[in-house]
């Protein structure tokens, strides 16, 4: 080979060999490419024909002068919602990978300091339309059995507070607020012990008095036939109680354990009536009825409209009482009411005129 071929080779050899080499990472992808040696970052990116937004993160800087084997990431702008404690979503974009990048370009990197905890968690990488939820400690009470114990937690329900603690709760047991309600800031969870028993009452059933009239005792007097007892009555409940408090009281199921026995007083009836005096009518002598019903329409029972004067000959109380008269007349028989009509008769002073003066001269008795 001549001297001028050699020169020649050497001359490519350098051509070939200038410049320098850089790494364009974007997207996922990583492009080696190769650019002079005054190029800029911005050459790299053009040389490995990768397109920029402009929200888009360069790092070094779009006009940064190359150094040979240097790399060029290219950090796409992407948008994320943040909800914090269940807050409405805030919408950040920005040109970030991670989780914690996406909380800090939102300004909110003070929540990871706090002690919060983010779903997907702070390291993970996040994509374009990805949501992050970040809860923020909380001090919740919880109140059961009468006493309160104060935890900080990152839980996000009520029922996750629950676990963490002592608390045990039943079935039937009431959680306010409800075991799925979420926790937002500083909250008391009350625990109410709720328990069910079968109570049984028993109720007295008072007998009555029952009074029945009889011919076989006299008038005025009585007769115990049966004493009365009272009865038993039974009565099954379902008692919620709540805290040791009854709530409500449910009726299962009511018996009669022994029906009431009334008390039954035979009354006399039975006239005991004096002898009848001389030089009066009889008793079976017309004249009464037929006073009676000019007095009374022909009842024994009548009550005068003025309320003075009772029964078939329309006794005042005063004057049935003089002649021996118990209670009043009106409750009499006609026999007795008669009897003792022929009584006050066979008084000297009185006479038909003086005691029934209206019907005497209407019924011409004289």
């Amino acid at each position: 080979m001549g001297l001028g071929a050699a020169a020649a080779v050497t001359a490519g050899t350098l051509a070939a060999t200038s410049g320098s080499t850089v790494e364009v990472l974007a997207d996922g992808d990583l492009h080696e490419v190769r650019v002079s040696t005054d190029a800029t970052v911005a050459d790299a990116i053009d040389a490995a024909e990768v397109e920029v937004g402009e929200d888009d993160l360069v790092e070094p800087a779009i006009d940064t002068e190359i150094a040979d084997q240097q790399r060029v990431t290219v950090t796409r702008s992407i948008r994320v919602d943040i909800v914090v404690d269940g807050d409405d979503p805030m919408t950040v974009q920005a040109p970030v990978t991670t989780v914690s990048g996406a909380v800090d370009a939102a300004e909110l990197g003070g929540l990871r300091a706090e002690g919060a905890a983010a779903t997907p968690s702070w390291h993970l990488p996040v994509a374009d339309g990805d949501t992050v939820v970040v809860h923020r400690p909380v001090e919740v009470t919880v109140e059961a059995d009468g006493d309160a114990l104060t935890v900080v937690t990152l839980a996000s329900e009520v029922r996750q507070v629950l676990s963490l603690t002592d608390v045990t709760v039943g079935p039937d047991d009431l959680v306010r607020p409800s075991p799925g309600t979420p926790l937002r800031g500083d909250r008391t969870i009350v625990v109410q012990r709720v328990e069910y028993a079968e109570e049984v009452e028993e109720t007295t059933l008072a007998h009555e008095e029952v009074r029945r009239e009889t011919g076989e005792l006299d008038r005025g007097t009585t007769r115990v036939e049966q004493e009365g007892r009272d009865g038993l009555e039974r009565s099954t409940y379902e008692v919620t109680y709540v805290d040791g408090e009854e709530v409500d009281r449910h009726l299962l199921d009511t018996e009669v354990v022994t029906e009431p026995r009334d008390r039954v007083v035979l009354v006399g009836t039975r006239s005991t009536l004096p002898a009848a005096p001389a030089g009066v009518p009889s008793m079976n002598d017309p004249v009464w009825d037929r006073l009676a019903q000019c007095e009374a329409n022909g009842n024994w029972r009548n009550i005068s409209a003025n309320g003075m004067y009772y029964g078939g000959l329309q006794f005042h109380p005063q004057t049935w009482r003089s002649v021996g008269g118990q209670g009043m007349p009106h409750e009499a028989s006609r026999e007795e009411q008669i009897r003792r009509a022929q009584l006050l008769l066979a008084k000297p002073w009185a006479t038909w005129g003086n005691q029934w003066p209206a019907c005497s001269r209407r019924l011409g008795l004289g």
